[in-house]
């Protein structure tokens, strides 16, 4: 299993309730924010005590995927990946509640937690206080599996060599 794209990110954990509407409002539009900025996302899978790494750039509109060591162009689209999250957006299937302030790295992040209903995955989602995009997320998924994803804002290039 590879690490989520924007995509399955989105999917995972960043929708929210009516009910906590306000609070899931600032995960959504740093979700939102994320998928139309270029960045480089690295992510780290434990599944039954194996960790695997992967990584994803979005540059240029275009996302990249990197598994197994090898970069390739993502069939799923930024403008794609930023339509479901709008969508999702409006179902507000989910719970959102949050769960404080904290550093990463030297920078501010407030915390979320997300309750994915659909799937069953419990997430902490942080968001830069000083730009309002994603800073991470790990998300326990039920089968036990743990994804922590990170992302970059700075330098941000395609891959050489991919098409």
């Amino acid at each position: 299993m590879r690490a989520p794209t924007l995509t399955s990110i989105l999917v995972l954990g960043l929708a929210a309730t009516t009910a906590h509407a306000g609070s899931c409002d600032a995960v959504y539009t740093a979700g939102i924010k994320t998928v139309q900025a270029p960045h480089h996302q690295v992510s780290t899978t434990t599944r039954g005590g194996k960790v695997t790494s992967s990584e994803a750039i979005l540059a240029g509109g275009v996302e990249y995927v990197q598994s197994r060591g090898v970069w390739r162009r993502s069939a799923t689209t930024a403008q794609a990946a930023l339509e479901a999250a709008q969508e999702k957006l409006k179902e507000q299937p989910d719970t959102c509640s949050p769960a404080g302030d904290a550093t990463v790295d030297g920078q501010a992040v407030a915390v979320y937690r997300v309750r994915n209903n659909e799937f069953g995955t419990e997430s902490e989602v942080r968001v830069l206080k000083s730009s309002g995009l994603l800073q991470g997320q790990t998300a326990k998924l039920p089968n036990g599996d743990r994804i922590e994803s990170r992302y970059e804002y700075v330098n941000v290039q395609a891959p050489a060599g991919v098409p």
